[in-house]
């Protein structure tokens, strides 16, 4: 049987990632990872110290990616970074921007395989269950909460509950992300969802 080509620990996770996806955490053994790699299960011990440790080295390298991802976008990742890009960009450069920071949630194949993983392997384990919220709930809520405040404060929203606002405007990107909506339909939902959103927000007679 051949040896893994190329970063051999890399590979593993590649191939780990798309088996747990397909099949949750528990259903997938040593062997099948092994097998889909192409070298023997004894080969693995290598690189990882068994199933779980693949499992916990898939979830830091993909939870990374997630949020590098937002950022090369040119989105904020963290609630903590500056806002300012939401309150100067206007009209189309404003949907583009919140499109962007979406966009890999339903354009990037190894993103919406890493939603997957944690999906199907939720009801079974704990962590995968909180990964799932603070990824795919609790981040992009922190976020939007902290872009709406700084609007608010700027005075282009009129006050409101940054925190309720956050979860309003979430709620139903989380629900076209849930349904696996085709990256196209979702960016076209997105930008009528923000206009729609902008129009009940937006301080009246500015």
């Amino acid at each position: 049987m051949p040896k893994a080509g190329g970063d051999a620990r890399e590979r593993i996770l590649d191939e780990a990632l798309v088996l747990f996806s397909q099949k949750g955490y528990a259903a997938t053994t040593v062997r099948d990872i092994a097998s889909t790699v192409g070298v023997k299960a004894a080969s693995l011990y290598n690189h990882f110290g068994g199933k779980q440790e693949i499992f916990d080295a898939l979830i830091e390298r993909e939870a990374a990616y997630v949020e590098r991802r937002v950022r090369d976008a040119g989105a904020i990742a963290r609630p903590d970074e500056d806002p300012r890009a939401y309150s100067e960009a206007k009209g189309a450069a404003l949907a583009k921007l919140v499109w962007d920071s979406y966009a890999p949630f339903f354009d990037d194949d190894r993103v919406r395989l890493f939603r997957r993983m944690l999906v199907i392997s939720r009801y079974g384990d704990e962590r995968c269950a909180e990964l799932y919220r603070a990824v795919f709930i609790r981040r992009p809520v922190e976020l939007q909460e902290a872009i709406f405040a700084h609007l608010a404060d700027a005075g282009i929203f009129g006050p409101c509950d940054a925190r309720l606002a956050a979860e309003q405007f979430h709620g139903p990107m989380l629900m076209a992300i849930d349904s696996e909506m085709g990256a196209g339909d979702a960016e076209e939902f997105c930008k009528r969802h923000l206009s729609a959103f902008n129009a009940a927000h937006e301080r009246k007679g500015r």
